[in-house]
């Protein structure tokens, strides 16, 4: 692709502290670890020490990229940052950021380059990168575009979503030309006002309705990807003919992961929407019986039952299996050990792929991202060739180096409680004071 804009590199931050899930966790909030582990999909969460927040692990994702493309702050035009964890209701997290990178290379050296703060729950900094990948390719300077996604994820001690929490931040370089994966520019979109999740002002924590949660990303994951496909078979750049679909074009799906097991979830509902009509269909309605129909049933709740009780079954069907299994199931490798981390969830997922070597060259991704409150965008890309030439992260590696914490510490850490970090910090931005004004005052520690 030509002229291409697109993820040129990514860089991963992840907090030095874990909680498993099993152990300690499991026993004191009375869950089977197999539900945690197996049900849910998670095995650890990462927990920030004392002096870790939004604003410290998008800095340090910053940092890292900018080593490993040899970046200067004159090579960037702009940083848009996508969070729900912002430190401050006004200010934007961005200039924290450039004042914490300024301290490694210079004060000002940052002042010709743009920041905004991007807030629509976890499917922000998908809207930032979409808005990069155009101003990127309009602008003729040549400076590039990063896209940060930093959060915090926390619910309240002994809640239900309390195992489903995380922390971390990824940033993304966005270029025209890029080595890893060109954007296509075709984005479907969906968004309707709901209550499923949100956070009131001055709130520390989220209110989440659950199910309702889970019905909305299902709901709007389908519409955005209706749109995608219409958007896709318009402009010519899939083709579905002779009893494929537009799932079959992709080698790959990346969803938002706010718990593995929900990638399972929505992916089954995508190919099962994708399937309907089709030759193979006739195959797994004969494996696992015909789908329910409204007008066939005597009420809605009825109706609803019976889908539901049809979708476990699609979930078990062989065809959904094997696709699952081929095109979705690596990109949970790192969220498994890591937890949610909202807005960068869905590039945790293409970190695992890259990570593991899952993606060759000429494949399509296709990105589902998800954001609470509601809305879903629905886009693709293409792996460029050089793409497995691009040094990797040792991610994994990484996270199994971090450090073990006791349930006592991770409660107080919860609870902003700990005095003094479990890990004093040492090659990293930490927050150092918050002064009589309510100002947070970073510095970066040798």
């Amino acid at each position: 692709m030509t002229n291409a804009v697109g993820i040129d590199e990514l860089s991963v931050y992840v907090p030095r502290l874990f909680l498993p899930a099993a152990g300690e966790f499991s026993t004191s909030r009375g869950i089977d670890p197999a539900k945690l582990i197996h049900g849910i999909g998670i095995e650890r969460m990462a927990v920030p020490d004392a002096h870790e927040d939004a604003a410290t692990m998008a800095a340090m994702s910053l940092l890292d990229l900018m080593r490993r493309a040899n970046l200067r702050p004159e090579d960037i035009g702009k940083i848009y940052v996508g969070t729900e964890s912002a430190v401050d209701e006004a200010k934007a997290i961005g200039t924290y950021v450039i004042g914490m990178l300024e301290q490694i290379y210079g004060k000002g050296s940052f002042q010709d380059c743009q920041t905004v703060e991007f807030k629509s729950a976890c499917i922000s900094t998908t809207q930032a990168l979409e808005a990069l990948s155009y101003s990127v390719a309009a602008d003729e300077d040549g400076r590039a575009g990063i896209a940060i996604a930093s959060d915090v994820a926390k619910y309240p001690l002994r809640s239900p979503g309390e195992y489903t929490q995380g922390a971390g931040s990824v940033s993304l370089l966005i270029k025209k030309n890029p080595r890893l994966v060109a954007l296509e520019q075709i984005y479907g979109t969906f968004t309707r006002d709901e209550n499923d999740f949100f956070r009131p002002i001055g709130d520390v924590t989220a209110v989440v309705n659950g199910k309702h949660s889970n019905q909305c990303y299902l709901d709007a994951m389908q519409g955005a990807f209706d749109a995608f496909a219409r958007k896709a078979r318009d402009k010519g750049i899939i083709k579905p003919e002779g009893g494929y679909c537009v799932t079959d074009f992709c080698a790959h799906l990346l969803f938002h992961i706010p718990y593995p097991r929900m990638v399972e979830y929505a992916s089954a509902a995508i190919f099962r929407h994708d399937w309907r009509g089709l030759p193979r269909w006739k195959d797994i309605e004969a494996e696992v019986g015909p789908e329910p129909q409204a007008e066939a049933c005597e009420s809605a709740g009825q109706f609803q039952e019976a889908d539901a009780d049809f979708a476990k079954r699609f979930a078990r069907s062989k065809q959904f299996l094997q696709a699952f299994s081929t095109k979705v199931k690596d990109t949970t490798i790192i969220s498994r050990q890591v937890g949610n981390i909202y807005t960068g969830s869905i590039y945790l997922g293409l970190a695992s792929l890259i990570e593991s070597q899952k993606i060759l060259p000429g494949e399509r991704l296709c990105f589902g991202a998800y954001g609470s409150g509601c809305s879903a965008l629905v886009f693709s890309g293409i792996v460029q060739s050089c793409a497995t030439d691009v040094p990797l992260r040792q991610i994994c590696k990484k996270l199994e180096e971090r450090v073990q914490i006791s349930l006592k510490d991770y409660e107080k850490l919860h609870e902003g409680k700990m005095e003094k970090s479990i890990i004093p910090p040492s090659e990293e931005f930490a927050l150092v004071k918050i002064d009589n004004q309510g100002y947070r005052h970073y510095n970066y520690a040798n």
